[in-house]
Parts: C-alpha cells; sequence; structure tokens
C-alpha cells in the first residue's frame, strides 16, 4: 500500500507486508465464495472474473494445487482440533469447487486474449497525451503516492457523491462489505457509506489502477490490454459510460485538492 505508516524493507520475503497483503485478498476472495456458496449464478462469474485476471501474473494451473495444499496446511494450523475430518473433507471439496472454476476462467482468458487490441483504439486517438504531459502526470503523481491509496480513495468518493449523488446507489451496503479487510481493528459500522472503511478500500482499487497507468504511459502495448481488460470487467458492477465521465471530474478534484498550487494548467 502507498502508506507513509507501512515499511519500506522488502529485502526478507518472509516478512513482507506486501506479501501480507497480497495474500489477504485470496482470504478476502475466499471470504467471499464461502459467502456465495449457496447462490452458484452469483459465485461462479466471480470466480470465472477472478480466475481471469490471474492471466497476468504469471500463474499457471499447477499453482492452484499448491495453494491448496497450503490453504488446508493454514486450516489445520488455525482450527486446530476443530479441523475434523468431515471439515477437511469439506473444505476440499469447496476449495475444489472454487478452484475448478477459477483454472476455466484463467483458460478463458488465455483463449480470448488474442482478440484484446494491442494498438491504441480510434475513439482514444483524441486523448493521447504528449510526452510533456506524460512528464507532468508523472511529477504530480509522486505527490499524490505519499499520501496513501486508502486517503485517496476516500477524498475520491467524496467528491464522485458530491458530482453524482445517485452513484453511492451503486454501492449498497451489502456490495460495500464485499470489500472490507478482515481485520480486527477495521470498524464494522457500513451504514453511513460517506464514512465507510469498504468505499475506501474499493476507491482505493481505482487509485492504484491510475497508479499501474502512470507507469505504463510510455508503453501503450501493454496499457491498452491492461485497460481494455479492466474496462470489460465492470460490465457487471452496473457501471456505464456516463459513469467514466463522472469519476473523472470527481478525480481531478480530487487531484486538484490533493496537489493544491501544484495543480497548475500544465
Amino acid at each position: 500500500e502507498w502508506s507513509p505508516d507501512e515499511g519500506d524493507d522488502e529485502s526478507n520475503v518472509y516478512q513482507s507486508s506486501a506479501l501480507r497483503k497480497l495474500f489477504s485478498k485470496f482470504v478476502n476472495a475466499v471470504g467471499c465464495a464461502v459467502v456465495g456458496l449457496h447462490d452458484s449464478d452469483k459465485v461462479v462469474p466471480m470466480l470465472t472474473q477472478l480466475g481471469a485476471r490471474h492471466i497476468n501474473y504469471g500463474v499457471n494451473e499447477a499453482h492452484w494445487e499448491t495453494l491448496g495444499k497450503a490453504f488446508k496446511s493454514a486450516l489445520r494450523e488455525i482450527l486446530q482440533e476443530s479441523f475434523t475430518q468431515e471439515v477437511e473433507a469439506a473444505w476440499s471439496m469447496a476449495y475444489s469447487f472454487m478452484s475448478s472454476i477459477m483454472i476455466e476462467g484463467l483458460r478463458r482468458a488465455i483463449a480470448n486474449r488474442a482478440a484484446v487490441p494491442k494498438q491504441i483504439p480510434a475513439s482514444a486517438l483524441h486523448a493521447v497525451p504528449t510526452e510533456q504531459m506524460k512528464s507532468a502526470v508523472e511529477r504530480s503523481w509522486d505527490q499524490v503516492q505519499a499520501l496513501g491509496t486508502y486517503t485517496v480513495g476516500e477524498i475520491l468518493y467524496r467528491h464522485t457523491f458530491m458530482i453524482m449523488p445517485e452513484a453511492i446507489h451503486l454501492f449498497p451496503q451489502e456490495v460495500r462489505l464485499k470489500y472490507r479487510e478482515w481485520s480486527p481493528d477495521e470498524g464494522n459500522d457500513e451504514s453511513n457509506a460517506y464514512e465507510s472503511p469498504a468505499l475506501r478500500k474499493l476507491f482505493s482499487k481505482f487509485v492504484n489502477a491510475v497508479g499501474c497507468a502512470v507507469v505504463g504511459l510510455h508503453d501503450s502495448s501493454k496499457l491498452v490490454p491492461m485497460l481494455t481488460e479492466l474496462g470489460a470487467r465492470h460490465i457487471n458492477y452496473g457501471v456505464n459510460e456516463a459513469h467514466w465521465e463522472t469519476l473523472g471530474k470527481a478525480f481531478k478534484s480530487a487531484l486538484r485538492e490533493i496537489l493544491r498550487e501544484s495543480f497548475t494548467q500544465e
């Protein structure tokens, strides 16, 4: 996370705060799948999309088997005597169900990758930034990063709802709960969307995506497929094209608030 209070030392992989964060995403995904076990109409598309995303992570099908073994060992350590044969058998079946769907999602993504454009689409040619603009974006983004993604995410969703108040209906409480971290120090109260740790987490994903785009501004052959796939995922989120315009305005307002006098005309 871009957080001022998180250590930068990643020399020891066994004490890595980044890996702790990364594997907690798997734990959160399992949690969402557990909640959805009784509703295959929702859990199957979710797991299929999640598997498809791994096309960019260097993952192959054998890694799911390894992760399954590690997950079972972790459950045994956590549950101890509660990890009975019955519980072990149930988890083995559940993980096999989840991983099989994710692997199918990865297979489809590999098959479809050839269809993803690598060249800048005609609809975006008018908005290609100049080299000077790219440099200005990169310089100012360093200041944004210094605040941390959660802080920037909170500023961003506040501006989004000011510009389009009805957009808050895209994030009902049951949706927000999916984006909560399972953390003992995170509040459980999601009754007020304007003070939602889940929305802070959700909008921080947009901030991270912008960060990846900033890094890739000079390599459109990688940036275009990444953004194309990211846009495609939103088909299931109730998003329409007008929401991107609103988010763009909110993002500009957030940048103006964060950068202040550094938010020049350039």
